[in-house]
């Protein structure tokens, strides 16, 4: 019993991290379940739909080049500011969303959270590398957890909103779910600056501001020239193009052939998707640790590619609700996973950045892919779509097979 005591104790400021992760990924997995219906209340195309998930992922591919340095040079350890002013911003996205009547309103919400999820990453995964640097890979896993908890939470809600909540005999609108969706927000935000306290180390006072620069920029150089990147952004990008290519048209795919009444439908697979993760990563980030991060991401990319097509197979709700599942377990098993990856070829100055660059990748692949399949949408439906995402896994895991990956050693 003191021993389950002593490890919940040490590991406070893992779940805390946790936490906020999953509020960030509660208000990103918001969009997915309301832009089916603000694509029909706005009167949007496919091609318009996959746009706005473009101004989502290229605001947060940009806020990505600044938030990496930002925190490595100017931090001076005040992770937990960052982590709060995620949380703000990522609040106040929701509530300009519930007063979107344009498209251009609604790149402005999703582009704030872009930011949000951005700003969140760089300080919150290099704190946990500073304080847990011999298990990296689990609470990683940890920090997963949460945001599998509030992706799965996030949609469950909405739909239930859309669904059974009514106003004079009236659904709730979706402009009313991202209000409410985006209360969490800030009770996470008063959570973090309150109970996870920074903790700034003796020589990031002393050392200089121009030293520290050219020290960072230095080790920036090293690790750009550092050949291991190349696999790790290969199967990072494949990775999110991946998990975004169903969580975007997946709902679009059901609401197209079942109507607005989908939303229970929709709502119960991202829900099982998020469990599925909620399972996968401890262990996926437990076996990367003793096994090595690239045969675990390669087995996730294998069985992603041969669950995703059977979407467009699938009739039964129930079978729809339980394949999101399975392949949620699949998918999410590579996050931590590709974390962990990076943070061992970090020098731990350029920690943030390298998660940075990481995170660029990964949501450039997605802004890229997210405009492309709703133009292949429009011409040929959507089914199409999980077809190339299924033909995008293969080819990327037969490349990365090939790649060797040292096993990685715990401190």
């Amino acid at each position: 019993m003191m021993n389950i005591k002593n490890i919940l104790k040490t590991q406070i400021p893992s779940i805390l991290v946790s936490m906020g992760h999953g509020g960030t990924h509660w208000v990103n997995a918001s969009i997915y379940i309301l832009l089916p219906y603000i694509t029909i209340d706005l009167g949007l195309s496919y091609t318009q739909a996959g746009l706005v998930m473009t101004v989502f992922h290229l605001s947060t591919f940009a806020a990505n080049a600044i938030s990496g340095p930002l925190v490595d040079i100017a931090g001076n350890g005040k992770y937990t500011s960052f982590q709060a002013y995620s949380l703000a911003i990522g609040g106040m996205a929701m509530l300009i969303m519930s007063l979107s009547s344009t498209i251009y309103v609604l790149f402005l919400s999703v582009a704030l959270i872009g930011i949000s999820i951005s700003l969140w990453h760089p300080a919150a995964l290099t704190y946990l590398s500073l304080e847990y640097p011999g298990s990296r890979g689990f609470v990683l896993s940890v920090h997963s957890i949460g945001a599998s908890i509030g992706d799965a939470l996030s949609p469950l809600l909405a739909a239930f909103l859309l669904t059974y909540v009514t106003i004079n005999n009236t659904n709730l609108s979706w402009n009313m779910t991202s209000a409410i969706l985006s209360i969490p927000l800030f009770v996470m935000m008063f959570l973090i600056l309150f109970y996870l306290k920074d903790k700034i180390k003796p020589e990031v006072k002393l050392e200089g501001t121009k030293s520290k620069q050219e020290n960072y920029f230095n080790n920036l150089k090293l690790l750009l020239k550092n050949a291991q990147l190349i696999p790790l952004f290969l199967v990072a990008g494949v990775r999110t193009v991946t998990q975004n290519g169903i969580l975007v048209f997946m709902p679009l795919y059901l609401v197209a052939n079942q109507g607005v009444s989908a939303a229970a439908t929709i709502g119960a697979s991202l829900f099982t998707m998020q469990i599925g993760g909620l399972f996968s990563g401890p262990i996926a980030g437990y076996l990367s640790d003793k096994h090595g991060r690239k045969i675990i991401a390669v087995v996730a990319l294998l069985i992603s590619s041969l669950l995703a097509p059977l979407y467009i197979i699938i009739e039964s709700n129930l079978m729809i609700i339980i394949l999101s599942g399975a392949i949620g377990f699949a998918i999410y098993a590579g996050r931590p996973v590709v974390q962990g990856w990076a943070l061992d070829i970090a020098p731990e100055k350029t920690s943030g950045s390298v998660i940075g660059l990481l995170f660029m990748v990964q949501v450039g692949s997605a802004a890229i892919f997210a405009i492309i399949a709703g133009i292949i949408a429009d011409i040929y439906g959507l089914e199409v779509i999980f077809i190339i995402l299924s033909f995008i896994c293969l080819l990327t895991l037969a490349i990365a097979s090939l790649v060797k990956y040292p096993k990685p050693t715990l401190e």
